[in-house]
Formats: C-alpha cells, structure tokens, sequence
C-alpha cells in the first residue's frame, strides 16, 4: 500500500476514534469521577462533554433528515418535522440556557462564595434542566430507535443525555458536601446569639435535595413569569413538545408526506435550497404529492415531447434514466448536494426550453400542465 491510498484510510480511522471513542472515554471518566476520591480533570471534562457533546448531537439530527418544517406543513419522505414547535421555541432555549447556567454555577463557582439560598437555586435550576434532558430524550426516541437509523449515530445522542445526567449528579452532589461543613464555620465563627440560631436551623433544614425542591416552587413562578411576559404562556413548557408531528410526546397530525424518491429532479426541487432551485407549487406524481420547480417542468415537458416526435429515441433515453436516475437520486442526501445537482442541469435546462421552444406551438402551456 502506497502512501496516497494509506493517508485516506489513516484519517477514516481517525474520524471512527474521535467519534466513536472520545464520547466512550469521556462518559468512562465522568463515570470514574462520581465514585472515585481522586478525580481527574472533571472540570475539562465538563467543556468537553457539553461542547462536543453538542456537536455530535447537532450532526446525528442533521444527518438523520431532522428538519425545522412545523407540523402543519408536508415534508419529504424520510424526514422528520421539527422535533420543538417554533411557537414555543424560547421556553425550550430558556428552560436549556437555564440548567446549563446551574450546572457551570456549580462546577465553577466554589461552594464559599455561593450562600444556600443561591447554592439551593442553582440545585433547582440544574433539576430543571435535568428533567428537560429526560422528556427530551424520550421525545427523539422515535428517532433514536428506528431501524434505518445507522447503528454508528445510534448511541451518540443517548450517551450525551446520559453524560449530563452523569455530571448533574457529581457537581450536586460536590455542592452539597461543600456547603455542610461551611455552615459549621459560619456558627462557630458568629458571636450573634440570633445568627448562631439561624445557621444552626439552616443546618438542620439543609437536606440539599429537598432545597432544591423547595427553591423550585419560586424559581418555577419566576420562570412563569418571564414566559408570560414573551407571551409564551404557563403551559408552553408542555405545548413545545405536544404542538409537534412524528415524536413521542406529539399530538399533531401532519399531512401526507411528500414523495421525491426515483426522480433525482424531484430531490433537487424538494431539497434544495429554496432560493436557488425555487420551488413554485406542489404536483401529482403517480398518485403522491411532490414539490415541483421551473427545472423539473420543463425535463419532463421535454421528456414528453419527445415521446411524441420520436418514441424510439424516448424508449431508450427512458431506460439509461431509469438505470442510473434513480441511483442517483439517493445520494442527494443534502441541500447542498442538490444545489449542485440543480446548477450542473441548468445547460440540459436551458437545452429542454429551447427544444420545446422550436418544435412545441404551445411551449409554455405544455411546461405548466406537468404534474398538475
């Protein structure tokens, strides 16, 4: 093996270590960490799980045909709806933004400089968080678990939400241990007869999980609140992930999907980017409702043509299509891909137009009645 076919196969192998590997090792070591005296890195290791954890996150939906069309609107076969409605986008940004401030509170922040008020509403937040991390999870569970979905992405996803479970319980449980022994200092330390009772009742009543429970009650109206005042409404917590089509937690019903599977042209027109390939209206293929643009129009205006003027020639160009268009049409997984597709057949486009322009009388009508 030379060394231009090995420098290929050595950066695959690579690319199946970062992958694969690193969220093992990563998920190893915060395990380690919750049970061991001696810890290593935790606080590298949060970044680490929480920024790459995202990153394979945001890849596996992407490359999983997870789109952000609403429920009420048809997608493609294959895709999926937007997993939160948008309606209600910012409770889930909110409810997020806030358990991964309480989780980097309490892993940065020594316990000293933290009272047990804000030690307690941290511990909320970070249940908050934790319990978003939960539905979440159970709510992408129809993706997670399909057969089609590559057994290498599988794992991803869960092993993410697993790992903040994982480190939610060590930086609680860090906190809680801390904040004990500063409550004894703070009564040994005071001459004040009142405070000696107030930290010694604080003492007693800091059972820090039911803290957290009580400090939810206020840090829950707050966030009411503020959702009430972005018009969110009290139940948008619920209605983000209810107002949705294809999850667990979805109680919509979408319209019939869209077919663009066997015409690579019909995958360009419902892939693309729409300011490039310009979708104009739906149409009728074999029963389905597909997205319909200029470019695929006039192929299949063109295509008709010829089957009229020279059905031999038609036959023949039909099968080598029919070999190779569909196996085509497979491999146009992305917007991007099919962007391409669209400018490499703007000259046979322009090619078609031009032929129906000189042997069609009516070009026009003949383009706009395809699909109808």
């Amino acid at each position: 093996m030379n060394a231009f076919n090995f420098m290929p196969l050595a950066m695959m192998v690579l690319l199946f270590a970062f992958f694969l590997l690193s969220p093992v090792v990563i998920t190893v070591l915060n395990i380690r960490n919750i049970f061991a005296k001696k810890k290593i890195i935790p606080r590298v290791l949060l970044f680490l799980t929480v920024i790459m954890g995202l990153g394979f996150y945001f890849l596996c939906l992407d490359i999983s045909n997870v789109t952000s069309a609403e429920w009420s609107e048809a997608v493609v076969i294959g895709e999926y709806h937007t997993p939160i409605a948008s309606g209600y986008r910012f409770s889930f940004l909110a409810l997020l933004g806030l358990g991964i401030a309480s989780l980097f509170a309490l892993a940065l922040v020594p316990a000293k400089n933290l009272s047990p008020l804000a030690a307690s509403v941290a511990l909320a937040g970070l249940l908050i968080g934790n319990l978003l991390n939960l539905f979440y999870a159970i709510h992408l569970a129809p993706l997670f678990f399909q057969k089609e979905f590559p057994y290498i992405q599988q794992p991803l996803p869960l092993i993410f939400h697993f790992n903040i479970l994982l480190l939610s319980v060590y930086y609680a449980r860090k906190q809680i241990l801390e904040q004990i022994p500063l409550m004894d200092q703070k009564i040994a330390r005071t001459n004040s007869l009142r405070l000696k009772c107030l930290y010694s009742f604080l003492k007693k009543v800091s059972n820090w999980p039911l803290a957290a429970f009580l400090a939810l009650i206020p840090l829950a109206l707050l966030i009411e609140i503020i959702l009430l005042l972005f018009g969110q409404g009290a139940a948008s917590p619920i209605k983000m992930f209810t107002m949705t089509a294809d999850w667990s937690f979805s109680q919509q019903i979408p319209p019939p999907p869209l077919e663009h599977s066997g015409h690579y042209l019909c995958t360009v027109a419902a892939g693309g980017h729409k300011n490039l390939v310009k979708p104009l209206r739906f149409g009728n293929r074999r029963g389905r409702k597909i997205i319909v643009n200029r470019q695929l129009m006039v192929a299949n205006a063109f295509e008709e043509l010829l089957a009229e003027k020279a059905p031999d020639l038609h036959k023949k160009i039909r099968h080598f299509y029919d070999s190779h268009g569909y196996p085509l049409s497979k491999i146009i997984t992305t917007p991007l891909r099919a962007d391409i597709v669209y400018l490499l057949m703007k000259p046979l486009e322009w090619v078609f137009a031009f032929t129906l322009y000189m042997f069609s009388t009516n070009p026009e009508e003949r383009i706009s009645r395809q699909y109808a």
